[in-house]
């Protein structure tokens, strides 16, 4: 079970997630191929309802094109 600082946390995440995609333009369909992940698990991060692993992260990272300090600058 996750708890509520944890909650925020992964919250806080998401919305990195999806500020940086944003930003660059980018569809949740075009990082899913980018990142090799799926839509479902990129909309599931963005609302913060999954806490994402180190190969989902650096996955992430890789399809935003962003350092891990950026991804995680939130």
């Amino acid at each position: 079970m996750i708890n509520n600082r944890d909650k925020k946390l992964i919250k806080l995440f998401g919305e990195r997630v999806r500020e940086l995609r944003l930003k660059k333009k980018l569809s949740q369909e075009e990082l899913t191929h980018r990142a090799d992940l799926s839509k479902n698990m990129i909309g599931n991060i963005e609302r913060g309802e999954v806490n994402p692993t180190l190969t989902t992260l650096d996955a992430l990272s890789k399809g935003l094109e962003v350092s891990y300090a950026e991804l995680m600058n939130f």
